[in-house]
């Protein structure tokens, strides 16, 4: 008996079959001594629809990232050593993307170490980052000292933007974004929740969403749901995915959730 047909005599849902997914993956490559890996999956874009002046915006920005060297952060920290690791990793594209659009206004949905919104806030006058969690800055090791969070420049706000209520009293801190970086749980429910709530914004000017993570095998739905114009910038950006969506018109998406 085949693997596949085994595997077809046991009820199976899309975590389970993730799940699999990520154990077998690893598995097949002749050279597999990769620090870090996620399975995902290879799909045609005639889906995904950009604009000139998105492309000449991202354009721009690789110049920039190319040549950035960033110094944000706390060499003792694990993470430190990706900071200026480009392409791989996003933190000098994000940089560069905040200075390529010349925006002022930035909000970022999970501070983990604090390493994105400092690269966001780097050499670049006049910018504020508010970044959102769940859990307070100084819970776990992070780039950020006491005097990075002044109230000014750069803030944490603790709570669930996935939750109406609080949504609801923080609508005009996103409203006013000029870019919106969401590096959230990809739990196939938030990012659902964010879409939603991210629809509802009205009509600015200039705003960006940056998601990070649309490869990871449970993000591909949700990107792809995307109907804003978007571009797929993990080639310059993290090796696990780096999106970027023009929300000037609010969040156009279709709702996969079920």
């Amino acid at each position: 008996m085949s693997i596949a047909k085994l595997l077809d005599m046991f009820p199976m849902n899309r975590q389970h079959a993730r799940s699999l997914y990520r154990h077998f993956s690893k598995k097949i490559l002749r050279n597999n001594g990769i620090g870090h890996y996620e399975p995902s999956i290879i799909y045609s874009k005639e889906d995904a629809t950009s604009t000139i002046e998105l492309i000449d915006l991202m354009a721009d920005a690789v110049k920039i990232a190319a040549h950035t060297n960033l110094g944000c952060g706390k060499l003792n920290l694990p993470d430190s050593q990706f900071l200026n690791v480009f392409p791989g990793e996003h933190y000098r594209l994000l940089n560069a993307i905040v200075r390529a659009s010349e925006s002022k206004k930035i909000v970022e949905i999970g501070t983990a170490t604090g390493l994105s919104a400092l690269a966001m806030q780097e050499s670049v006058p006049d910018v504020s980052v508010i970044t959102y969690d769940i859990f307070e800055w100084d819970k776990f090791p992070t780039h950020f000292d006491k005097t990075d969070l002044d109230g000014i420049r750069m803030k944490q706000v603790i709570g669930n933007l996935s939750g109406d209520v609080f949504f609801k009293q923080n609508f005009n801190v996103l409203n006013n974004a000029d870019i919106i970086f969401m590096d959230a749980p990809k739990d196939d429910i938030f990012e659902y929740k964010m879409a939603q709530k991210l629809s509802t914004l009205t009509r600015k000017e200039f705003r960006l969403l940056i998601i990070d993570d649309i490869q990871f095998v449970n993000m591909i739905d949700f990107w792809r749901s995307i109907e804003s114009p978007k571009i797929d910038m993990t080639s310059f950006g993290h090796w696990s995915g780096t999106g970027v969506v023009d929300i000037s018109d609010g969040l156009r998406y279709r709702d996969y959730i079920n």
